[in-house]
């Protein structure tokens, strides 16, 4: 059933595409499917330098059933707008996993998570997934939190606890603990059950209580007038097409006189050690989008257009329309201070001593990168298996064969003759490191003695629509492609691609471990998952040497889109 939505959903936006080409004003008021965000984090309250997790689900028209976008866009930014993680993870089957590294350097505040699609940014901003995160870092000298003087009780009351208050009223899961109170170090078992039958994707915390979310002024002011907020778009207006198949790249090829180029070619090169291109070409509004190939981490990318008439751009791949954010001051009352003082005490430990014995909780989803889409060359010449040349031009008339070295209307031009199938082909592609170059006439004033091979493909090769019938690849021994000058029509950027999750690391107590456990978050597993045949999972853990109040928190959808939650307190103490 999932597949055949998908197979749907993915016609529709064919006929969609072809809408928004043709820009007809009939469209203008076709409605457009919407998409929603819900995220869920192991914690909203860290120190700098920690690792934070999550899952998200992401509704299409409120249905978990149909999957389109295949990309998750998550920042946290602060009041200023400076954005301090911004990261992509893959959606599969309309749910994502990851996990954040809070940089060490971010001063003490609130800040604020944002979550979306691509897709999403066609529509108001205030539609994104928002929650509050606040980071402490007591590492900064001067730095202070502030923490007012309070009434507060320290008797603790668990009937209060386990009212959390952001449980859905329909009550669909429980989780239920073997006992109620636990000595430091002790086993925890807890079961989850469905209350029916059910099948569900879930999320899993076990964590010291208060690490969730607090009570606070509101920080997020979203004003529909406000013009950094954009409006609703109707069709003709579509400017984000959805990734339905994985990352993609986006950007503007205009004239030098602003005139917006449609049908124009773009090529994007990954640079990396072997070659891995990409093509496609601009729409009536001169804007090309190129899917990639699954990559993981970030990718250094060369995007060209071959006309040095034109001018490309390129388009930012995380939105840059951002709220207005109060700046809150960052306040604790007495009940908080606890909780700072055991974040701290458990960094400095993780810092000072060796770890537990620990093993993964769950299993990070692999993304393969393809190492290249461009097979291995018909020809190979080492420069250095030759005399010296004084120019790239003699280079290509005295020690390439096949290389054609030619001039039209005194412009060089490179053709590559095919022996076996005794053609030429005049318009062979050529790549310095991996990227391409268009004025052969720059190209042959490099220095030989910087180019370490060439290498010379014949085969034809279809990338995209087109097809390639001859590639010359030039390899340089230096990082800055022998000094080649790049014009306007091309452009270099950092592309970030699929950030993949760190282990959540789960402590193994083999025999009597001296290493100090003071961990504020117990367990983290993000891909519980409840059938019908079976609605209960079982969850074992142990208590850390920590005493205190710990929190359960399971979280999630049905397959259906109905909200499950469930929610249990329990007691660290000390043997007596």
């Amino acid at each position: 059933m999932k597949q055949l939505a998908k197979i749907s959903c993915l016609l529709f936006f064919c006929l969609l595409s072809a809408f928004y080409l043709q820009a007809q004003s009939a469209c203008d008021d076709l409605p457009l499917p919407k998409e929603r965000i819900d995220l869920h984090l192991d914690r909203n309250i860290c120190l700098a330098g920690e690792t934070i997790w999550f899952k998200a689900w992401c509704f299409l028209d409120e249905q978990l059933e149909v999957e389109m976008s295949k990309v998750l866009y998550v920042e946290i930014f602060d009041e200023t707008q400076k954005a301090i993680v911004q990261e992509k993870y893959l959606l599969e089957y309309n749910i994502a996993t990851g996990s954040m590294q809070i940089p060490e350097d971010v001063s003490s505040k609130h800040y604020t998570l944002r979550a979306y699609t691509r897709y999403m940014r066609n529509f108001s901003s205030a539609d994104f997934h928002y929650q509050r995160v606040t980071i402490v870092n007591p590492f900064i000298e001067g730095e202070s939190v502030k923490i007012p003087k309070s009434d507060f009780d320290n008797t603790k009351n668990k009937d209060t606890l386990k009212q959390h208050a952001h449980g859905p009223s329909n009550k669909l899961i429980e989780v239920t603990l073997n006992k109620n109170d636990y000595n430091v170090r002790e086993k925890i078992e807890f079961q989850i059950s469905g209350l029916k039958s059910i099948s569900a994707e879930l999320s899993a915390v076990v964590r010291m209580q208060g690490l969730g979310h607090q009570s606070s002024p509101q920080m997020i002011e979203l004003n529909p007038s406000n013009d950094t907020i954009l409006p609703y778009r109707n069709i003709s207006q579509l400017q984000w097409r959805p990734e339905t198949r994985g990352l993609t790249i986006s950007g503007l090829i205009k004239s030098k006189k602003n005139k917006k180029i449609e049908g124009a070619l773009s090529m994007v090169s990954v640079l990396q050690e072997k070659p891995l291109l990409y093509l496609g070409t601009t729409d009536d509004k001169g804007v090309f989008t190129i899917c990639l190939h699954d990559m993981k981490n970030q990718k250094d990318l060369h995007v060209s257009t071959p006309n040095n008439e034109n001018i490309i751009l390129i388009r930012n791949d995380f939105d840059n329309n951002f709220p207005d954010i109060k700046n809150i001051p960052l306040q604790f009352d007495s009940s908080m201070h606890a909780t700072l003082e055991a974040l701290n005490l458990n960094q400095q430990l993780e810092r000072s001593y060796s770890k537990n014995k620990t093993q993964a909780v769950f299993q990070n989803k692999q993304v393969n990168t393809p190492s290249t889409n461009i097979l291995t060359p018909d020809r190979r010449i080492n420069l250095a298996d030759f005399v010296k040349m004084p120019s790239m031009t003699e280079v290509f008339e005295e020690i390439t064969p096949g290389v054609l070295l030619r001039k039209k209307d005194d412009q060089p031009s490179l053709s590559v003759f095919n022996s076996e199938q005794q053609k030429t082909y005049d318009s062979p592609l050529v790549l310095l490191d991996n990227a391409p170059v268009y004025d052969i006439a720059a190209l042959l004033k490099i220095d030989p003695s910087k180019i370490e091979a060439i290498e010379i493909f014949s085969t034809d090769y279809f990338l995209g629509n087109s097809t390639l019938g001859a590639i010359i690849s030039i390899i340089s021994k230096s990082d800055n492609f022998a000094a080649y000058k790049w014009g306007d029509q091309a452009a270099f950027t950092k592309f970030k691609t699929y950030s993949i999750a760190q282990p959540f690391e789960q402590v193994l107590y083999v025999e009597k471990s001296r290493i100090p456990d003071f961990r504020p978050v117990l367990y983290w597993q993000p891909n519980l998952r409840l059938e019908d045949q079976k609605s209960n999972a079982s969850i074992t853990l142990y208590a850390p040497d920590r005493p205190g109040t710990y929190e359960v928190l399971i979280q999630g959808f049905t397959d259906s889109g109905e909200a499950c939650y469930a929610y249990a307190s329990f007691e660290v103490v000390r043997e007596m």
